[in-house]
């Protein structure tokens, strides 16, 4: 099982190139491959807690939320790029092309998972409202879904306010906001704790995209030693200071400022990381509904090995087909 983690380190770096800076550390195939990366971390996670795939697994098992993490701040940042460049005519077509683009997928799967789970477990309508409240989203580990939903179109409700006052601080102020209420919203209703602590990523990508040209040019010549500087704070933070609250959200924001950092000096150009970032949506929906389908009381691989490598290569394939479905689909109603 080892091989595949080494081919994945393999598969993520063996394109990189070190430069003095790089201005595209944010651009669309640097986040590509930060999402293939981030895909890969949460199927390992995943496979970690689910199907207790090695012990070497394990540098895994807190991986999970930082990624997600990592998707929520390419999100937010992406959401608000296109805003302050586009303006109006971006917010004209975000139903159609962003917020439709994140819930006719989730939809479709929503119906698969259902359907599975009806035929193998009996599982209901009322299971599945249930289970809603309960925060245990139909699709496997779908928790992300729901939110990604809800922030794109809180961000969609912010920016038509935005626009119509004319007041460019206000996104900043709506979407903080729709963070805390839907943080509060989960601690209400009782969520687990994997739901929350990557929220602020999303507005942490909002903020990024808002000051990014006063972010640059002042790090531009200081990139390392604000990196040595942080992971320097983070440790004397971690040794001397223990939080009741908030320690996971400060530990997401944390090392996602790193990772953005280093991109400054890091171009990522990995072909295949490109690739599982431009389906990393449709991988994070469907991998859940191989663990089911693979074991099961029909189906129980005893190779843990043969399991994993199944498992990822189904949802790679099942992923690439999806992808190409929707897009076409989506493609077809902005024609319409």
């Amino acid at each position: 099982m080892n091989i595949i983690l080494i081919l994945a380190c393999f598969a993520a770096f063996y394109n990189i190139k070190i430069i003095g800076y790089n201005k595209d550390y944010l651009s669309v195939r640097q986040t590509k491959n930060l999402k293939g990366i981030f895909i890969v971390l949460v199927l390992f996670h995943h496979l970690n807690i689910f199907a207790g795939v090695g012990d070497v697994y394990n540098i895994f098992m807190n991986a999970g939320y930082i990624a997600v993490g990592g998707f929520l701040f390419i999100s937010g940042y992406g959401l608000m790029h296109q805003f302050a460049n586009k303006g109006s005519e971006y917010v004209k077509n975000f139903p159609k092309k962003r917020i439709l683009t994140v819930i006719m997928p989730a939809l479709f799967m929503s119906a698969v998972y259902f359907a599975m789970k009806w035929k193998m477990y009996g599982y209901s309508l009322g299971d599945m409202k249930y289970d809603f409240f309960r925060g245990a989203s139909v699709i496997s580990n779908g928790w992300y879904v729901t939110a990604i939903i809800y922030f794109y179109i809180a961000f969609y409700i912010s920016a038509i306010f935005t626009l119509v006052t004319k007041k460019k601080w206000l996104i900043l102020v709506l979407n903080a906001g729709t963070t805390i209420v839907y943080i509060i919203g989960c601690l209400k209703m009782n969520y687990e704790g994997h739901w929350f602590p990557a929220a602020f990523a999303f507005y942490y990508g909002i903020l990024w995209a808002f000051y990014k040209n006063k972010i640059d040019n002042d790090l531009k010549k200081g990139i390392f030693a604000v990196i040595i500087g942080l992971v320097a704070f983070y440790y004397f933070i971690t040794m001397g200071v223990q939080l009741e609250y908030g320690w996971a959200e400060f530990k997401c924001l944390m090392y996602l400022t790193i990772i953005i950092l280093l991109g400054m000096k890091v171009k990522l150009q990995s072909e295949i990381m490109e690739w599982l970032g431009s389906i990393s949506y449709e991988i994070y929906l469907v991998h859940g509904l191989f663990f089911s389908l693979l074991c099961n009381n029909h189906i129980n691989f005893t190779d843990k090995f043969a399991f994993m490598l199944t498992m990822l290569i189904l949802t790679f394939i099942s992923a690439f087909i999806l992808h190409k479905i929707f897009s076409y689909i989506i493609k077809m109603v902005l024609k319409g």
